[in-house]
């Protein structure tokens, strides 16, 4: 499996992981070095799995676009990509720019760090 196809599919698996408040996912993909920056501030990824376990407002159906991934040398490699989300009861989607850097060791791929960027809805 090729580099870009092994992070997406860790993305994809996270975002499943979060549309049913499955934080579990995540405490098993980040360390106590992990880092995310989002549009509310800044957090530890054992933050991000609690918070992923109350999402009172999961989503229906989402994509991946723009894929792009840089290794970054070693054993670490960086995955960006714009997603859209979309909650169906609501009738709404929205979309965000997302960055992610893994590293990968003795227990597979770890999350180091995690960036989510709104991208700016026109009209």
């Amino acid at each position: 499996m090729s580099l870009e196809n092994e992070l997406r599919e860790l993305e994809e698996k996270g975002w499943a992981a979060i549309s049913v408040g499955n934080g579990d996912f995540y405490r098993g993909l980040v360390t106590d070095r992990t880092v995310c920056v989002e549009p509310d501030g800044l957090q530890t990824g054992h933050e991000l799995a609690d918070d992923i376990d109350a999402n009172k407002a999961p989503f229906d159906d989402y994509t991946l676009d723009d894929v792009k991934v840089l290794p970054l040398g070693g054993e670490s490699a960086l995955i960006t990509y714009r997603a859209t989300v979309r909650l169906s009861e609501a009738d709404f989607s929205f979309q965000l720019y997302m960055t992610s850097v893994y590293e990968r060791g003795e227990g597979g791929w770890k999350l180091l760090f995690h960036q989510q960027t709104p991208v700016k809805q026109e009209g």
